[in-house]
């Protein structure tokens, strides 16, 4: 493909397969003649280092089914993220990635108090009515949070609850001395 731009001839080669893909055109100058090539900008995932993946019961008593979640560390930020990626029975969700220092400043804040699922909701930039029951139940498997003797749709800090959240923390730490 060729086209006129300054009296001078641009000419376009491309060694990628372009699809509906941001596409970035870098001129070469190389002995008087303007040469362009098209390359494809791929997304670049600073997931791939996922420290913990588990599944936890969701928390209507009327259902056997699981809330699936990974926890991973972005390569750049060095800081841990957590994802719903699935869940059994249905019920749509976001599977946006949440830093968890997020959450847990969240439930830091809860004390000795009782508390619903939709304090989570703040977390989330995805609307699904079902986001903050989900990532609830993801807490209770990551023992953070148990259901109150009054409601199993009411949630308290486990008791341990500041040893767990600094050894989930703690995880992005193992894996920068491992590296």
């Amino acid at each position: 493909m060729a086209r006129k731009s300054n009296n001078k001839q641009v000419t376009i080669k491309s060694d990628v397969e372009i699809s509906n893909e941001e596409v970035s055109i870098q001129p070469e100058i190389a002995g008087g003649n303007e040469q362009a090539e098209v390359t494809a900008d791929v997304p670049v995932d600073h997931f791939t280092n996922i420290v913990l993946d588990g599944k936890a019961k969701k928390l209507s008593p009327k259902t056997d089914s699981h809330v699936f979640y990974e926890i991973a560390i972005h390569d750049e930020e060095k800081e841990l993220y957590i994802r719903m990626t699935g869940n059994q029975g249905g019920g749509l969700h976001s599977k946006e990635k949440i830093l968890l220092k997020d959450i847990t400043a969240v439930l830091d804040v809860q004390g000795d108090k009782p508390f619903k699922s939709s304090v989570l909701k703040c977390v989330f930039s995805g609307q699904s009515a079902n986001n903050a029951g989900f990532m609830a139940a993801c807490c209770r498997g990551l023992g953070l949070i148990l259901p109150t003797e009054k409601s199993v749709f009411l949630h308290q800090l486990a008791p341990d609850y500041e040893q767990r959240r600094d050894e989930l923390l703690s995880l992005v730490d193992g894996e920068i001395e491992a590296k």
